[in-house]
């Protein structure tokens, strides 16, 4: 950990928490610009503060988003996180990868404060090293291996796995899981095959698999737009004719723009995301109502920060409190809290992520649909 970091800590420790009763605050953090700006969840946080601030708030006081931008530096998200918590918010959002969430997480705890993250599914953040934080999704576990189930319930054997070390767990770890399940379930993994994000040619990993000697039925990768569309494009151009399977990085609206003029590109195409993303799906109807409001919310990430808004405004109301350690005890020990994305998600059990259906979404003549949607059974236990 840098200097810079330690010596951030060590001051929250001589700060006295002053928390403002008049209004509900909720500091975020998070990139507006730069790579990981879609994944940023400040739109739909502040859409849905409007909706129940329209509604009157949570016994009369007004839900306030506090938004700034930490692009992809950890200093920044820790900076912004003290200068928030210093205004009272009672919860924080930051950048959703383990090296800024544990530092920010800590400089919170001195204040009683948690961080919500509403879309992180990195398997460091339940490890034990802090105890003031929240997911709203499950772990990187889950989603490969609701993934893993549905492809071998259609026939999936020998597979491909690419892994990358740069975005943690979440594209180094879950495609791995997603082949011990698939091992499991009888079918073969050929070869892991390494990548890098921002990959425009991926004709090294293709020609590596041409020359496995095998046929291919899948092709697991944990990693993001455009790369994603970049690759399938190639190996089609290839002849390699295999699904092309994902995690929650898929679920960005230019992967659906991929299909517009040819549909069939996304005929073997799935991935098991954050929540249900089809057309009838809330969070396309919350992006849909947003939008009336004259509120753009570009898709499921930045959609999701309603949920954070929304377990927060049940706690507050639950509670009948503002101190933050009561909020997050509240959340802790609740049996069901309502969101948006879901109906309810619970960390009674968890403490740190939320029980919920790990959904998998796939298309049809181009257009999502909704083609698996369980709590596994049999997710791996080596995270």
């Amino acid at each position: 950990m840098k200097k810079s970091i330690l010596a951030a800590l060590a001051c929250t420790a001589l700060v006295t928490p002053a928390f403002a009763q008049d209004t509900i605050k909720l500091g975020l953090g998070v990139p507006m610009t730069g790579d990981y700006a879609p994944y940023a969840e400040w739109q739909g946080a502040r859409c849905m503060a409007e909706m129940i601030n329209a509604e009157g708030g949570v016994d009369g006081k007004m839900i306030e988003v506090l938004v700034q931008d930490a692009a992809a530096d950890t200093q920044t998200a820790i900076s912004l996180a003290q200068k928030f918590l210093d205004e009272g918010a009672v919860m924080l959002g930051t950048i959703p990868f383990s090296d800024t969430m544990i530092p920010v997480a800590q400089v919170a705890q001195s204040y009683g404060v948690s961080i919500f993250q509403p879309q992180s599914t990195q398997v460091e953040m339940h490890a034990g090293i802090i105890d003031n934080f929240f997911t709203g999704v499950s772990p990187d576990p889950f989603t490969a291996t609701a993934a893993a189930n549905y492809a071998l319930e259609n026939g999936v054997k020998n597979v491909v796995l690419m892994t990358s070390d740069e975005g943690g767990s979440w594209s180094a770890k879950t495609p791995l899981w997603f082949g011990e399940v698939i091992e499991a379930g009888g079918g073969k993994v050929l070869s892991t095959l390494n990548f890098s994000f921002g990959t425009s040619d991926w004709s090294p990993q293709i020609a590596e698999m041409r020359a496995l000697g095998d046929d291919i039925d899948a092709v697991y990768i944990s990693s993001i737009m455009p790369d994603v569309g970049v690759l399938m494009r190639q190996l089609r151009s290839a002849g390699i004719d295999a699904w092309v399977v994902g995690s929650d990085g898929f679920d960005d609206p230019s992967l659906d723009a991929i299909g517009a003029d040819d549909p069939s590109m996304l005929d073997k195409v799935f991935f098991a995301t954050l929540a249900p993303s089809h057309a009838e799906s809330a969070v396309v109807k919350f992006i849909a109502d947003c939008k009336d409001m004259g509120i753009e919310v570009p898709g499921l990430f930045p959609a999701t920060g309603a949920d954070t808004v929304k377990a927060l405004a049940w706690a507050v109301e639950q509670s009948g409190s503002t101190d933050p350690a009561t909020i997050t005890q509240t959340i802790r020990e609740a049996d069901s809290i309502p969101v948006m994305t879901v109906d309810s998600i619970s960390f009674k059990e968890t403490k740190t992520y939320a029980q919920r259906t790990i959904p998998v979404i796939g298309f049809k003549d181009g257009k999502r649909v909704l083609i698996s949607n369980e709590i596994p059974d049999n997710t791996p236990t080596d995270w």
